[in-house]
């Protein structure tokens, strides 16, 4: 160890023996000390407002006054009002107003309220009147053809109308149902050609050919406008009887 470093191990060591010592010290005058530590001490001094003074009373605190100034009157100022007048402009007599023309109501049109009726009419034609045949039924779809109290055949032709179509023979009928007859009908409404079609539900021979006997002497209405063939169905239906 050199000399140096030996110095100052022994300051290092001095300083902290000093410090220890009078840690010590402290902690021994702490612990020796008066407890309960003593109160606070003084004089009491008589309250007074001078500093010299005489007799056993003390006198009561004088209370401050506050001087209020006296209000001082107003002056008040006296003006003297005039009134200056203008003479008023002389108002003109109003003019008398002119009698408005009266209107004499029973010259006026009234118009009604009630609708104005139209003439009923019914039919597929677009002409005013009724369609049909006066032999016919009110509630019958069919607006044309020979009438009759209905139950018949019904029949498609793309809107043309049926003068005639008979009813196939009644003899040989054995079955119930319906058969369906493909028609061809020229421009004349005659029918050119016929055979049984889909939607048959009726076997017997002899009843689906009376069905064609019957569709061919159909007549329809004439149209110059359709097809020279217009392809068209006839429907009968059948129920025996008990």
């Amino acid at each position: 160890m050199t000399r140096d470093n030996k110095n100052k191990t022994i300051a290092i060591a001095v300083t902290v023996a000093v410090h220890a010592l009078v840690v010590i010290l402290l902690v021994i005058m702490a612990l020796h000390g008066p407890w309960p530590l003593p109160g606070e001490a003084g004089v009491e001094v008589n309250l007074g407002m001078y500093n010299e003074g005489m007799g056993n009373q003390q006198q009561p605190k004088p209370k401050e006054v506050v001087s209020v100034p006296k209000p001082q009157p107003q002056q008040v100022k006296e003006e003297t009002v005039t009134q200056n007048t203008e003479e008023a402009p002389a108002l003109e007599e109003p003019k008398p107003k002119k009698e408005e023309p009266k209107v004499n109501e029973r010259a006026l049109f009234k118009p009604t309220n009630k609708p104005e009726e139209q003439p009923s009419s019914e039919g597929i034609t677009g002409n005013p009147g009724d369609q049909g045949n006066p032999n016919g039924g009110q509630n019958v779809p069919n607006y044309e053809g020979q009438g009759g109290a209905g139950g018949g055949p019904s029949f498609d032709l793309g809107g043309r109308g049926a003068k005639s179509l008979p009813h196939p023979s009644k003899d040989g009928v054995t079955e119930e149902g319906t058969i369906v007859v493909d028609i061809w009908v020229d421009r004349d409404g005659r029918v050119q050609n016929a055979k049984i079609g889909k939607g048959t539900t009726i076997t017997n021979t002899r009843m689906r050919q009376e069905a064609i006997n019957a569709a061919k002497t159909s007549v329809f209405a004439p149209d110059k406008d359709a097809a020279e063939l217009q392809k068209g169905t006839i429907t009968y239906y059948y129920t025996l009887r008990q």
